[in-house]
């Protein structure tokens, strides 16, 4: 485990604080429940076990990080793609090729 979570072009929830027994049950919130609940909690099952969520210490306190279950929208994909065009220039990736 690290100090501090690192930057990802992944969306993540808001940290959560965990008890020091490091119990990774993720807290009901309103927002995410829907009409059937169990559905919900199985897609978000799916997601934790796809993309795992991030854990990290400071000053003593475990917290947890866990990806973003919302859909996204046209502006957050536009966003991405320009997040992503400028990590790739940045990185001197190439197009094709090695």
């Amino acid at each position: 485990m690290s100090s501090a979570p690192l930057n990802s072009l992944v969306k993540y929830d808001p940290p959560v604080l965990v008890n020091t027994t490091k119990k990774l049950s993720k807290p009901a919130t309103g927002a995410k429940k829907g009409a059937d609940g169990k559905a919900v909690s199985q897609t978000e099952d799916i997601l934790n076990s796809i993309l795992p969520p991030r854990e990290w210490t400071d000053d003593g306190q475990l917290w947890v990080q866990y990806v973003s279950s919302n859909p996204a929208t046209r502006l957050d994909v536009i966003n991405l793609q320009e997040l992503l065009d400028q990590r790739l220039q940045q990185r001197q990736g190439r197009e094709t090729g090695i």
